[in-house]
Order: structure tokens, then sequence, then C-alpha cells
């Protein structure tokens, strides 16, 4: 067993129950946001960069950090675009941030555990990859206890229709050009996140969308949760 990454998850651990602690005392909202975003792109593509540089283009490894490669890298390059739009838009994909924080925390948290457990090399670039997950989940959480966002029923669907869409465009252009992405291939091509669970590529199909939906309901679970611990916005904090 390769117990680096483990000493990863330890530290992204408690980096993370820290994290969450000291939220309180962030008291400019929209200065945090842009360093939440620009963190979280800027990991992402150092992440990227390093494989394309070790391995090249065409290489699968670097192929799944693309932004059409699955749900992750997806919404890490939508960072700055995040950013910059309307105010009616950008409240959508601030609740869908907070409704992926539990699927951002387990993405590094099950990347560390199988890479442990099947005594892979340890390479820096997964430990990037792991710390751009865990830092989008705590904005997710930040959005929510700073009250950045609106938790309704309405909201989440609409939120959750952005992730649930995209997936499903893919799979609209997998069909079309015979290619794999987000692993949602009718054609044998299939994974979820580069697992393969079954030879059957719609009942693999299936499960994404089912784990997808899961991975939603428990963000919703956590984000009721959080809402119940939210921040004191002071005049200094509405500035």
């Amino acid at each position: 067993m390769n117990f680096e990454y483990l000493t990863a998850l330890a530290l992204l651990c408690l980096f993370y129950v820290i994290s969450i602690y000291l939220m309180k005392y962030i008291h400019h909202f929209q200065l945090a946001n842009i360093v939440f975003g620009f963190v979280v792109f800027i990991f992402y593509v150092c992440h990227s960069t390093i494989i394309y540089k070790n391995v090249g283009f065409s290489d699968w490894n670097f192929q799944n950090t693309l932004p059409v490669a699955n749900a992750s890298p997806f919404m890490f390059s939508l960072m700055p675009i995040i950013m910059i739009l309307p105010k009616k838009v950008k409240k959508h994909f601030h609740l869908l941030i907070s409704l992926l924080l539990v699927a951002m925390f387990l993405a590094s948290v099950l990347g560390c555990i199988n890479n442990a457990s099947i005594n892979y090399k340890f390479h820096f670039h997964f430990i990037l990859d792991y710390i751009a997950h865990i830092i989008l989940s705590l904005y997710g959480i930040f959005l929510i206890r700073s009250k950045q966002v609106e938790l309704t029923t309405k909201n989440c669907l609409i939120s959750s229709s952005i992730i649930l869409g995209t997936a499903t465009v893919m799979l609209i252009l997998n069909l079309i050009f015979d290619t794999s992405f987000f692993g949602l291939s009718l054609r044998g091509k299939h994974n979820i996140y580069n697992n393969i669970l079954t030879d059957n590529s719609y009942v693999s199909a299936l499960l994404y969308y089912l784990g997808a939906m899961l991975m939603l309901f428990l963000g919703f679970l956590a984000c009721k949760f959080f809402a119940k611990n939210r921040f004191t916005i002071t005049k200094k904090a509405e500035k």
C-alpha cells in the first residue's frame, strides 16, 4: 500500500476541516468568490499542463483532463466564466457548485484511497487534482454559509439540470461522433470515471445518471446542514 497517498488524504481532510472553521472570518464575499474560482482553475490548469508535458495530447491521461472528459474538469474549466455571468444566471451555477460539494469531496478522498490501495506510484499531479476538488467543495460550503444561494426546490432542480443536461448533450454527441465524452458512450467505449462497472453501455449510462442524481441529492442534504450554521453578514461584509 502506498502511504504517500494516505498521508496526502490525511492532510487534505485536515485542511478541509480547518478551512470550514476559518470561513466565518471571511468578510469580503465577492473577493472570496474570485479567489475560490481562480484557485480552483489554476490548480486544474497546472494539473493538466503537467500531464500534457509528461505524456502529450493524445494520451488518455491528458484526454481525461479536458473539460469534456467528465463533470469535474467541466466544472473546473467553467470557473472563470461563472465569474462574469449575469447575476440571474450565476446564482444557478453557484448553487450547482454547492450541490456538488459532496461529489467533489468524495472524488478526492476516494481517489487517494484507490491509489493507495493498488499501490500506485505517487504522482504530484494527482495531488493538484485532489486539491482542486477539495477547494471546489469548500467553495460550495462557503456559498451556502454566506447566504449567496437560495436553497429552494425550484432552484435546486434548475441548477441540477445544468450538469445533467450537459451530460445528456455529451451522450448525444457521443452517439453522433462515436466519442466517449463524460464516459457516456453507447457503443462500448463507456466508463464511469475510468471504471467499467458493466459491459453493457446502456446500463453504464443509467448508472452514471443515477449516481449523478444521488450525488446531487447528498449535496442537497449537505447544503441543508451547512445552511443551519450560516454567517452573520455585517455591514462590512455587505460592501
